[in-house]
């Protein structure tokens, strides 16, 4: 019988009486957890482990969590890991900053343990929902193949950059209709999360990372178009890549 693998957790938190008691919890309710106490400890941890989630901490001396974020996002694997954001920040500026940059959730502390385990069942279903049963074919744009798989781009000068979730679903709907239009509404629907409504704001910063990650310049985008009626739309000469 085939063992089934157990989703291991980054639970990145300067504060040890946070980290090691969350990290204890989740042991216990099914999952692999292990700490780290700064951005350089974590990126020690991706190093080595293969992690499923990311619990990140904001608020931390040295680099912060927005800062270690950011960086994640624009490296080869960050992008397909989900990171659910965990602060003491309580303003609405701050939450929709953390999820504006492709976070998948947003817990503010103090937090009861049990919505946060919550919370992380829920990101990891809809991780695996979006993975589809069949394989969906890898395409080529503009010299670019997208495999949404893996949640990656492979550019011409064959760097890979990996996706968060958002951008993936984004960018598979507008191949779906090359030269289609996807207004900013269709946009914020495709990213949002359940149970959260998801601004015209963070539908524009989709666009614009996504943008960055295919090299489009967003002055002057030959590849992510947008429609001055009120809409974005993909270059049309998109094709099965092989």
């Amino acid at each position: 019988m085939q063992k089934t693998s157990i989703p291991k957790l980054l639970v990145v938190d300067d504060a040890a009486d946070i980290r090691d008691p969350l990290c204890h919890y989740l042991a216990k309710n099914g999952f692999e957890a292990v700490g780290a106490a700064s951005a350089e400890e974590a990126r020690a941890v991706l190093h080595d482990e293969t992690i499923s989630l990311i619990i990140l901490d904001l608020m931390m001396p040295g680099e912060d969590g927005l800062s270690f974020y950011r960086a994640l996002m624009n490296s080869s694997t960050g992008g397909r890991i989900p990171v659910i954001m965990l602060t003491a920040l309580h303003s609405d500026a701050n939450k929709i900053r953390g999820l504006d940059l492709g976070a998948d959730d947003y817990v503010t502390k103090p937090f009861n343990p049990r919505e946060l385990l919550s919370r992380i069942h829920a990101v990891l279903r809809r991780g695996s929902l979006a993975k589809p049963g069949p394989a969906r074919e890898r395409r080529r744009f503009a010299g670019i193949v997208h495999d949404p798989q893996v949640q990656a781009l492979l550019l011409p000068d064959g760097a890979e950059v990996g996706l968060t979730s958002g951008e993936n679903r984004l960018l598979e709907a507008l191949l779906d209709h090359p030269g289609g239009v996807l207004s900013r509404e269709d946009i914020a629907k495709l990213i949002s999360r359940k149970g959260d409504t998801t601004t015209m704001r963070a539908a524009d910063n989709c666009i614009f990372r996504l943008r960055r990650k295919l090299g489009d310049n967003a002055r002057a985008p030959k590849i992510l178009l947008t429609d001055w009626g009120g809409g974005y739309r993909i270059v049309d000469d998109v094709r099965p890549d092989g």
